[in-house]
């Protein structure tokens, strides 16, 4: 800024830039804090899972906290909320703000990490390294799913975008270049291959209750893998199940013919978000054999259910531990790989993040320039145009140079000093 003596004259105060604002700093507000299938059962982790409405009220809490970025992961075997804040805790207060557990449930079975250990946390994640079925990568999708969410509510700012893209472009590059994530490594594929193994499953009629992206995949896993069978779909919004129907060529069934179609069918998988179990032991009437899968959190089948005579219920993580060994090992091997990939692109982040620092410094050191060049003398007279153009390119050409020495001199606290001295002597 400029500031006027008492004799007239005028001095130009230059704000150097604090290399405190961003970087590791900026790391370390970085955190996650969620619940999983490592500890909590699929019945404690439905207390924490979380619906649209409960987002949008998270994210107004968040903005009234005065956070930036914070986006949920909300999933059959997970519910993590990671942002930006002073206390990894802020975040689990949060999350449990909208959630039918409380805090201190959630702390008897959360884990919190800041800092590099939510980063590489995050990384694990959107790999499916830290998946209950190794290399399951219906999570990046999930995860997607979470940001997208975060962004419709204005809560993922440009520092969280990039932090995200490097991570999505390291579980691509996994994708690619590992075979970590091949053979039975989704939920919705378990279910399938569990039913493949059934005897007699050809013609077995099945409804799918749960239309949303989840049973989609559902829906066209059944129509790829097991083409006969009768498939019907059921949703409590009917314009849904009957536009699933549509897609994938299978029948459709309206929600107030759900009792009915779940005593006639044989099997049943359920894949809603419901608060509160959407199939009753009511439903069925015990006179056959049908199978029940549960791949809801929280768990959308009523506990009696499993008493019915002749009803077999698998939730999601029996579903998870049945199939779990298969190819498993091959599936092990390939993860220092997966790692060598992450670590590439964590540097990449990294370097990206030094350079970010230097974009908001450079910003700021070209403005004190222009300011600089730009003062009003003393009597009042405005500089002439022709005169603001070659101090604007004069400006560019100062920051440019030391935009350069700023990536290529580590000894940083000179830079701005020999910056004036370069500008000064420009012509």
């Amino acid at each position: 800024m400029t500031e006027k003596a008492g004799n007239g004259d005028t001095f130009v105060h230059f704000m150097l830039p604090q290399a405190h604002i961003m970087s590791a700093f900026v790391l370390d507000r970085f955190g996650v804090a969620g619940i999983n299938y490592h500890k909590a059962d699929a019945r404690t982790r439905g207390l924490f899972a979380v619906s649209k409405d409960d987002i949008a009220g998270i994210s107004a809490l968040a903005k009234e906290k005065n956070l930036r970025s914070v986006f949920v992961v909300s999933t059959c075997n997970r519910t993590e909320i990671y942002g930006f804040a002073e206390e990894v805790m802020i975040l689990a207060a949060l999350l449990t703000s909208h959630t039918k557990g409380n805090i201190e449930e959630f702390m008897e079975y959360a884990y919190l990490k800041s800092g590099e250990a939510a980063l590489d946390h995050l990384y694990d994640v959107a790999a499916g390294l830290d998946s209950q079925i190794l290399g399951d990568y219906e999570i990046l999708g999930q995860l997607k799913q979470g940001v997208e969410s975060a962004i419709s509510h204005n809560m993922v700012g440009p520092i969280m975008h990039r932090t995200l893209s490097f991570a999505f472009q390291a579980s691509k590059k996994i994708k690619t270049d590992t075979s970590i994530s091949t053979g039975t490594v989704s939920v919705s594929y378990a279910a399938i291959d569990l039913l493949k193994d059934l005897d007699g499953i050809a013609g077995r009629s099945v409804l799918v209750v749960g239309t949303g992206k989840f049973g989609g995949n559902v829906c066209k896993n059944l129509r790829h893998y097991l083409p006969a069978t009768g498939i019907t779909v059921c949703n409590r919004t009917d314009e849904t199940a009957m536009a699933l129907a549509a897609r994938a060529g299978v029948g459709f069934i309206p929600w107030n013919q759900l009792q009915p179609a779940v005593a006639a069918a044989d099997i049943v998988i359920v894949c809603t978000n419901a608060p509160e179990p959407t199939i009753l032991a009511s439903h069925f009437t015990g006179e056959k054999e049908q199978l029940v899968l549960d791949l809801s959190i929280p768990v959308n089948v009523e506990p009696g259910v499993r008493f019915i005579t002749g009803v077999k219920v698998i939730d999601v993580d029996e579903i998870s531990v049945t199939i779990l060994d298969k190819n498993l090992t091959r599936r092990r091997s390939q993860v220092p790989q997966a790692r060598e990939i992450i670590q590439s692109y964590k540097t990449e982040f990294r370097t990206w993040l030094e350079e970010y620092r230097y974009s908001l410094h450079l910003k700021n050191w070209k403005d004190k320039l222009q300011e600089l060049h730009g003062w009003q003398p003393a009597d009042g007279c405005e500089l002439q145009s022709n005169m603001v153009m070659p101090a604007n390119k004069k400006a560019q050409k100062a920051v440019t140079r030391l935009a350069v020495n700023l990536r290529t001199n580590q000894e940083k606290g000179c830079q701005f000093i020999n910056a004036i001295n370069d500008y000064l002597q420009m012509p």
